[in-house]
């Protein structure tokens, strides 16, 4: 008689393990998607604060003639070789970014060759947007993704 009623239990049961399985799965999703995408969001501006680094940091190191150079106003030479120091560096997101963009500054404006810079700048800006999740972190951090800027300011040695 026992076995009669443990029998009929188990087939009562029957199935639900898979509707505890629906009632707790979209939690343990929410669980895993907020720690990944903020791991991609601090691996992201990591490699965005390096980019910044290194390119404030070859700008610093430039010669006077590389900084003055007769560029009449342009942009020298060194601050687009800092652009794109960052960029390069940049390249090992850059499938996961909305946009990225680098800037050079002497003295808190665009470096222009017409005088030596007490302080050289690196500014990067990168816009990440979650492309597993999105669905759950689009609400959070807009459609346009979340805005990260790294900022680099490093005194001129050739000063």
């Amino acid at each position: 008689m026992k076995t009669l009623f443990s029998r009929r239990h188990r087939q009562a049961e029957r199935g639900s393990v898979a509707i505890e399985a629906a009632i707790i799965l979209p939690v343990l999703i929410l669980f895993l998607a907020v720690p990944l995408f903020l791991a991609r969001i601090f691996w992201y501006y990591s490699v965005a604060e390096k980019a910044a680094h290194d390119g404030a940091r070859f700008l610093s190191q430039a010669s006077r003639m590389e900084i003055q150079g007769s560029t009449g106003g342009l942009e020298p030479g060194v601050a687009a070789i800092a652009r794109a120091i960052a960029n390069a560096e940049l390249d090992e997101i850059r499938p996961g970014l909305i946009g990225a963009s680098p800037t050079a500054q002497c003295d808190g404006i665009t470096c222009n060759g017409l005088s030596v810079p007490t302080y050289v700048r690196m500014n990067v800006q990168i816009r990440v947007r979650d492309q597993i999740f999105g669905f759950i972190t689009d609400p959070l951090f807009g459609d346009e993704g979340l805005l990260l800027t790294a900022d680099v300011t490093m005194r001129y040695a050739g000063h």
